[in-house]
């Protein structure tokens, strides 16, 4: 088993699925690099997710559509397109996702998973977890902490002495609508960690800011609530792809909106 420190933050947000029940809503998509700013233009419905951008000068589509598998770059401009398998590498951004509850024993199928107590944590009623790794012949033993009513990760002991605890706080704003904040600080064994907030939108459960290490921040603004259409998310009718020639399509400038691993 890999326990390292970077996979830490990482695996919150791979704790992260569609909730297909989830009102379908557009919204100002914004990173903030030091003083360069991004923008882009988000629709949000049914699993799919569009960004409207642009790139030198070239207005640009970048669709997740995550029922097919799917990712997509339109060329607006030359009315070409790129369609490639939604993989790890080319994943629907975080921000845009809602959050799964959380099961050690679904998270770690191959070990043997035990709730231990209730147990209070961080001013947090929690149900405390043992899950037990046989790593070449020898038990391993990591501790988890589970936010009850909330479902999530808040506190993680692993073997080699690294911790990731999660500190939730209720009754926030962010940018008018009300938001719970969740600090997230990974520690490795040397003593060093690893700073991450999000701040999750209490009606669509999604991350709607977030702020890295390192002080990089994506946010959604203008969130509204309307009705969006299927045909969005799907290739343009006169558009021809471009498979051949990948230089006549920038996929280099996808939207990496609400990830933590830049």
């Amino acid at each position: 088993m890999n326990f390292k420190i970077n996979s830490i933050l990482t695996t919150l947000c791979v704790l992260m699925t569609f909730n297909t029940h989830a009102v379908s809503f557009t919204a100002d998509a914004v990173q903030m690099r030091g003083t360069e700013t991004s923008h882009a233009k988000m629709f949000w419905n049914d699993g799919s997710v569009r960004f409207e951008y642009m790139d030198k000068g070239v207005p640009m589509v970048q669709i997740f559509d995550s029922k097919n598998k799917k990712v997509i770059w339109l060329d607006a401009g030359k009315k070409v397109y790129i369609q490639r398998e939604l993989t790890d590498q080319l994943a629907v951004p975080a921000a845009t996702q809602a959050v799964k509850k959380y099961s050690p024993c679904d998270e770690f199928p191959d070990a043997e998973c035990t709730r231990l107590k209730s147990a209070e944590l961080n001013e947090r009623r929690t149900d405390k977890w043992l899950v037990t790794f046989n790593v070449d012949g020898r038990d391993q033993h990591l501790f988890q902490w589970i936010d009850k009513k909330y479902q999530i990760l808040v506190r993680q002991e692993n073997p080699d002495g690294s911790v990731l605890d999660v500190k939730i706080l209720e009754d926030q704003e962010v940018n008018g609508r009300k938001v719970r904040k969740v600090d997230m600080v990974a520690t490795s064994p040397d003593g060093s960690s690893i700073h991450g907030i999000q701040w999750y939108d209490s009606r669509l459960n999604i991350v709607v800011r977030q702020q890295a290490d390192d002080g990089a921040i994506d946010e959604l603004r203008n969130i509204k609530i309307e009705q969006i259409k299927a045909e969005m998310f799907a290739v343009p009718e006169g558009y021809k792809t471009v498979e051949s020639q990948l230089t006549d399509l920038n996929t280099e400038t996808t939207i990496t909106f609400g990830t933590t691993n830049k």
